[in-house]
C-alpha cells in the first residue's frame, strides 16, 4: 500500500502489528525532548498535526531519566492501543501519551528488560542537537541503558546539507545551519507543501526561517528568546528585576508600572521582529505567507501578534520524521546486508537460542 508521496502506508501506526517504531530525540537549549513515530505512515498521518505514539521532554540535569520515560511509552504501547492516533481516539497533536519528568533513572543495561517487560529495539533513531556534545553522549548512554553498549551505534544525528526530503538550503555554508532548525524547516514543508512559510520558532532564542512554496529556504534571522530578553535586561542593568517571561502584561500599549513596561517592551521587539519579517517576505515574494509560530516560549507571543498565524508544536520531529521515512525508503531502495537495530536484535536473539 503506498501513500501519496509515494511513502509506504498504513492503517494505523499500532506497534502490536510487529512493526517497531521510530524514537526520535530533540536536544534542546534547555531540554532533550523525545516521541516513538510508526514505523510506517499511517493513513491518515498529517504533519501539519502530527499524532505520535508517546512523547515526553527531560531537563538537562535530569537526563538519566529519559530512558524510564521511553520505557514507560513503550510498554503503555505494547500494553494497548489507546491514543495511538486520531482514527483510534486520539486527536491531540502530541498524540498517544505525553510522559513526564518525573520517573527514577534504570542502571545501563538493565533498562531494557525488567518487571517482564522487554522493551524491543527501534526501527532506528534520529537526533537534532544544538546542545552540545555532553547531551549527544546523554543520548547514548539513553540507549546503551534500554538495549546494551552496542546500540549507540543505531543513533544517526541530523546534520543540515543542501537538500533533504524536498527542503534546499539557501545557506553559503549548509553545514552552519543548526540541525533544529533543519528539521523545523523539513517539517514545515512537508505539513503545508507549496504554501510560502515564515516559520517563528520561540524557545531560548528566536528564530525566524523564511522558506519559499517550492522547498527553497531564503534564509534565516535569530534573536533571543522572550526569557533570555528578561533576563538580560535584569543581568545588564542595576536596578530592573528579574521577570518571568510568561507573566502578563495587561492589554494596554503602554505601560504605568516597570515590571509592566519591561514585559510589553519585550514582547513588543518580539512581536515587531516578526511582523516586519513578514512584511518583508510578502514584499519579496509578491504573494500571501503562511506565519508558523512554534517552540515553548510561543504563546508569549501569541498573545501580541498583530498577523495571522498558525501554531505547530511538533515541527522538529515531525521533520526528523520525514527524514527517516525518506531515509529508509532511500535505503530500501538500495541493495544492502546492513541490518536495522531491530533486525539485529533480533538476529543476536536467535544467535542465543531465541525465537
Amino acid at each position: 500500500m503506498q501513500g501519496t508521496d509515494g511513502m509506504p502506508a498504513a492503517s494505523n501506526g499500532n506497534v502490536n502489528d510487529g512493526a517497531a517504531p521510530w524514537l526520535l530525540v530533540d536536544a534542546g537549549n534547555s531540554r532533550i525532548k523525545w516521541a516513538l513515530a510508526p514505523a510506517v505512515r499511517p493513513a491518515h498521518w498529517r504533519a501539519a498535526s502530527p499524532s505520535f505514539l508517546a512523547s515526553g521532554a527531560v531537563d538537562h540535569a535530569e537526563w538519566r531519566t529519559l530512558a524510564t520515560q521511553i520505557r514507560a511509552g513503550w510498554s503503555a504501547l505494547t500494553a494497548d492501543t489507546s491514543g495511538l492516533s486520531d482514527a483510534e481516539g486520539g486527536g491531540s497533536q502530541t498524540g498517544g501519551r505525553h510522559f513526564a519528568p518525573n520517573a527514577a533513572p534504570l542502571a545501563i543495561g538493565q533498562g531494557g528488560q525488567q518487571d517482564g517487560f522487554i522493551c524491543p529495539a527501534p526501527a532506528g533513531v534520529w537526533l537534532t542537537n544544538v546542545a552540545g556534545e555532553a547531551a549527544e553522549q546523554a543520548v547514548r548512554m539513553t540507549l546503551q541503558t534500554l538495549w546494551g553498549m552496542a546500540s549507540s551505534d543505531w543513533l544517526q544525528v541530523l546534520r543540515a546539507s543542501d537538500a533533504r526530503a524536498g527542503v534546499r538550503n539557501g545557506y553559503h555554508t549548509p553545514s552552519q545551519l543548526g540541525s533544529d532548525r533543519w528539521a523545523s524547516l523539513i517539517g514545515a514543508h512537508a505539513a503545508w507543501p507549496g504554501e510560502h512559510l515564515l516559520i517563528v520558532t520561540l524557545g531560548t532564542a528566536t528564530t525566524v526561517e523564511a522558506l519559499r512554496g517550492d522547498g527553497d529556504y531564503l534564509g534565516g534571522l535569530i534573536a533571543p528568546g522572550p526569557a533570555l530578553m528578561l533576563q538580560s535586561l535584569a543581568q545588564g542593568t542595576a536596578q530592573l528585576p528579574t521577570l518571568d517571561a510568561t507573566m502578563s502584561s495587561g492589554g494596554q500599549a503602554f505601560a504605568r508600572s516597570t515590571t509592566d513596561a519591561i514585559l510589553r517592551g519585550c514582547a513588543a521587539a518580539q512581536a515587531g521582529l516578526v511582523e516586519r519579517s513578514y512584511a518583508q517576505l510578502e514584499a519579496q515574494l509578491g504573494a500571501p505567507v503562511r506565519c508558523v509560530l512554534s517552540g515553548g516560549a510561543r504563546h508569549a507571543l501569541a498573545q501580541t501578534l498583530a498577523l495571522p498565524f498558525t501554531e505547530h508544536d511538533q515541527l522538529v520531529p515531525a521533520g526528523l520524521y520525514e527524514v527517516a521515512l525518506h531515509a529508509a525508503k532511500s535505503s530500501a531502495a538500495k541493495t544492502t546486508e546492513i541490518p536495522t537495530p531491530a533486525e539485529a536484535s533480533r538476529a543476536a536473539g536467535q544467535a542465543r537460542g531465541g525465537v
